[in-house]
């Protein structure tokens, strides 16, 4: 399917057959301030104006025929000149992919961290994708040197760069249990009982590098937005499953080198050699760093002009206008409550995967390798099949079958039916169906909402708002699931494996299951497909007390995550039952 883009978006030569009137407009003049100008009816190159006037009412009405959103060529973003575009998802793919794929092996295997610490690292690693709205705010309104894209993009990659770095040359604590001869464990010899709250400072310099990545990507997330706004309806959303394709292409090679080249059995593996933790991070420095040169000479932004640049109050204004809305207040209540609501789940996961169904990471980074190319195979087939599909119909449907098969493979792993690794790691493949289905439709909603000139600010706002339901569930998940009793998060108890532990395990993944169940009675809040978002956001009405919900429920929820997540990071807190310990 890769090679038939070319086919698909017609031929190169055809982005230079614009007519003289689109490449005046575009170096900066327009038509019909040359009209109101030549007064006496003077010819331009020959052309009378009021011909020219024709012309580019024509040309406009050619770039929006069928159904484009805004005026402009439509894009190809597989030539040269775009390719820094599409590298952008490439590396975000590595970095995003890669810093998560780690967390298995370091922090359970070679720290051996309680549970809900792993669930919690696991989520913070992936934390300033709640900063979108902010960064898509700097984008829009404080261009660097007349570009609002590329120049966060260098800077975003730089940070990522650095702190990567110094990732790779912080020094490693000793091990938690007591080295064997042949690179092993001895689990049943502690010889440094400290490891288990040290992985705090390793989380926070890795949630410092995805900072950087999430500030390239919302940059190149509004040169996106502008680019599929250019498509024709019946296209429209191809350029964003075609990206996100490219990230999980990114993603696939990252968990590939975790899987292989960090399989050493003090990282839950079984290879006698492996790449050590601050070796890999260099490694994923690499990319970070060479994407720095890319962004700036491989981007196509172009400059604003004069004039079009926004004060901060202006843009403040129009930010207000877009959350007062109440078709954009409408799907941010989804985004928000579906987040919080479905994604609340059990601290018990990460410990009924190793010592229950005895995942190695060597075969818990293949299998994520796998659901990652379920998640491009499924992006292909909406793509493909189902960019005119009912949304809700597409999120209600693969939701049920993936909870009630997860619920299957759950179960029968607690009460030892089956305990296999491979049996269990079947979940990660299925989580994989309804996260492309999600994914997809946030972004084709985002596409339908934005208005020219605050695209960055729209995509930055619904996805801040959804990414922030991830800390904000998993802050109130290890607070619920610290009460259950025998704990979830003492390994311990999964070696004694109790029937009495084993029904306290499945009753917390069967109130997993229940959030997730009752999310989807939010569905009713999102449109139906392309025409009905176009329909509310033309018909819908403006309130103030929109704009104040959705300001207190994203400060509190930010506030809320931002603090019992950072409290489980810090050593002399983790331990606090308030954020899910057992007490200091």
């Amino acid at each position: 399917w890769l090679k038939s883009w070319p086919q698909r978006h017609g031929p190169f030569s055809r982005r230079y057959a614009v007519a003289h009137s689109m490449e005046v407009e575009a170096a900066g003049k327009d038509f019909t301030s040359v009209i109101e100008k030549g007064a006496e009816q003077e010819k331009v190159q020959g052309i009378d104006a009021a011909d020219v006037k024709v012309i580019n009412q024509d040309s406009e009405a050619d770039c929006k025929k069928g159904g484009a959103l805004a005026a402009g060529e439509e894009v190809d973003i597989w030539t040269l000149r775009n390719i820094g575009f599409i590298l952008q998802y490439f590396a975000v793919g590595l970095i995003y992919g890669g810093l998560p794929a780690t967390v298995y092996g370091f922090f359970l295997g070679y720290l051996n961290v309680p549970g809900y610490i792993y669930a919690t690292a696991s989520v913070v690693t992936t934390l300033p994708w709640s900063f979108k709205v902010a960064f898509g705010l700097l984008n829009d309104c404080l261009p660097i040197r007349g570009y609002r894209r590329k120049p966060y993009m260098v800077l975003g990659w730089s940070i990522c760069f650095v702190v990567l770095v110094i990732l790779s040359w912080k020094p490693l604590p000793e091990p938690y249990y007591c080295r064997l001869p042949d690179g092993g464990f001895d689990e049943d010899k502690v010889c440094n009982e400290e490891a288990q709250m040290q992985g705090g400072s390793f989380a926070l310099l890795m949630c410092l590098a995805a900072l950087g990545y999430v500030v390239a990507d919302v940059a190149a997330d509004g040169l996106m937005v502008e680019f599929a706004q250019r498509e024709p309806e019946e296209k429209r959303g191809t350029i964003q499953t075609t990206i996100y394709l490219v990230r999980t292409l990114g993603m696939v090679f990252a968990v590939a080198l975790v899987g292989i080249g960090m399989n050493g059995k003090e990282y839950q593996g079984t290879f006698d050699f492996s790449l050590t933790y601050s070796q890999v991070m260099l490694i994923f420095s690499l990319p970070a760093g060479a994407m720095v040169p890319i962004s700036w000479f491989l981007v196509q932004d172009s400059p604003i002009q004069p004039g079009e640049r926004k004060s901060f109050k202006m843009y403040c204004s129009q930010a207000w206008a877009l959350i007062t809305n109440k078709a954009i207040f409408v799907v941010i209540m989804y985004d928000f409550w579906e987040a919080l609501i479905g994604r609340i789940s059990t601290t018990a996961g990460g410990l009924v995967k190793s010592e229950w169904a005895g995942v190695k990471n060597f075969q818990n980074q293949l299998f994520t390798l796998v659901s990652l190319l379920v998640f491009a195979y499924s992006l292909h087939l909406v793509k493909k099949y189902f960019l005119n599909f009912s949304w809700r119909k597409m999120l209600l449907i693969t939701g049920i079958i993936l909870n009630l098969l997860d619920a299957t493979l759950a179960l029968c792993t607690t009460y030892d039916v089956v305990r296999n690794q491979y049996f269990y790691l079947g979940e990660t493949i299925l989580d994989e169906i309804p996260a492309a289905a999600n994914f997809v439709v946030g972004s084709f909603i985002i596409v339908e909402m934005a208005d020219k000139g605050n695209e960055g600010l729209t995509y930055g706002l619904f996805t801040t708002v959804s990414n922030l339901g991830s800390p904000f569930s998993r802050a109130i998940g290890n607070q619920i699931f610290g009460l259950f009793e025998p704990n979830l998060s003492d390994r311990a108890n999964y070696k004694l494996d109790t029937m009495e532990f084993r029904h306290t395990v499945a009753r917390s993944f069967l109130l997993s299951y229940a959030f997730s169940f009752a999310s989807f009675l939010l569905l009713v809040l999102l449109p139906y497909q392309k025409q009905e978002a176009q329909r509310r956001k033309r018909e819908w009405s403006h309130r103030p007390a929109f704009g104040y919900i959705t300001c207190g429920l994203v400060l509190f929820a930010f506030i809320y995550a931002m603090t019992v997540n950072f409290l489980t990071m810090i050593p002399e807190t983790a331990c606090l039952q308030l954020i899910g310990g057992s007490g200091c």
